[in-house]
């Protein structure tokens, strides 16, 4: 399977910074293999679309048989306490 961004998802992804983006490209190398590592969203907007964390931002993605489509990258990853 190949990563390919939406439109917006790319755009957001050149704004972000360096170590986010290296972060980032780790896990889409994860994907490839693994498509299916990472959870899925269960309630909100993004429900249905599974997400990592790579630095302070949620990169969501959706599955096809031939490509892991990454959808959204929103900021500001709240943390439990």
């Amino acid at each position: 399977m190949k990563v390919v961004f939406a439109a917006t998802a790319a755009e957001a992804f050149g704004e972000l910074p360096k170590p986010v983006q290296e972060r980032a490209a780790v896990s889409f190398g994860l994907l490839e293999s693994h498509p299916k590592m990472y959870p899925v969203r269960r309630r909100g907007i993004m429900r249905g679309y599974r997400y990592f964390v790579a630095g302070a931002y949620l990169f969501y993605y959706s599955l096809s048989s031939s490509e892991i489509r990454i959808t959204a990258i929103i900021p500001g990853v709240m943390r439990h306490s």
